[in-house]
């Protein structure tokens, strides 16, 4: 049975050093034309999600949602230089992980992340992932709200394409327990990486069966991803 490896960006691949946020920053100031005066907690969420959590508590209602998304993506391609210029920078380990992997049979890898499909696609770009994953079948947070029903996007993505095989096994790589709770939820597997905000303590208690400390060992990894 193929394995369907479905990484995290943020926090897991790259530290993007913050430029989703201020790409959101600026679209909300563009459309809703107002500051953008009330964060809201960012990390393992959709950002359907935030942005939805964002307006509301920035005196909005959600009818903005479609528009925000659509503007935040449009700057982030106009500004994709930022990302690096910004001092983001890719996880170490990160692509040797992806090459240990992608060296693995019946393994296919793409992304699950919170990010909108078009922001997502500038900071895998920015740092060189496009060519290692296969987007095609990713699950972006313009799919859906919910962190795990972007799991089944994935899936039926990649039935879509393969056609009448049967469904591959789902193993998430995240840095959140928003990462540990959509594998949960979803039947899948779930590594967990201590590589974000969260500690290995927090993931683990979480529900997370394996946390590594990063992804400087891509032998290990490649090991846990198989017994997932």
């Amino acid at each position: 049975m193929t394995r369907l490896v479905l990484w995290d960006i943020d926090g897991t691949l790259v530290n993007a050093a913050g430029f989703g946020w201020r790409m959101t920053e600026r679209a909300f100031a563009e459309v809703c034309g107002t500051p953008l005066a009330v964060s809201v907690a960012l990390a393992g969420r959709t950002d359907r999600a935030i942005l939805l959590e964002a307006l509301a508590v920035n005196g909005r209602d959600g009818s903005d949602v479609a528009a925000l998304c659509q503007a935040i993506g449009t700057l982030a391609e106009a500004h994709r230089d930022d990302v690096l210029a910004g001092g983001g920078q890719a996880l170490p380990g990160a692509k040797a992980a992806i090459a240990a992997l992608a060296a693995q049979p019946d393994v296919v890898q793409s992304v699950l992340t919170g990010n909108i499909r078009s922001l997502g696609l500038v900071k895998l770009g920015a740092f060189g992932f496009l060519d290692q994953l296969d987007v095609g079948v990713a699950a972006f947070g313009d799919d859906h709200v919910d962190r795990a029903d972007l799991v089944g996007v994935a899936r039926e993505r990649y039935r879509a394409r393969d056609g009448v095989g049967p469904a591959p096994h789902v193993v998430l790589i995240g840095d959140t327990p928003n990462d540990v709770a959509a594998a949960r939820d979803s039947g899948a597997g779930i590594v967990a990486v201590a590589t974000g905000h969260f500690s290995a303590a927090d993931l683990e208690a979480a529900g997370a069966p394996v946390v590594l400390p990063d992804l400087t060992d891509p032998d290990r990894l490649v090991t846990e991803v198989l017994r997932a």
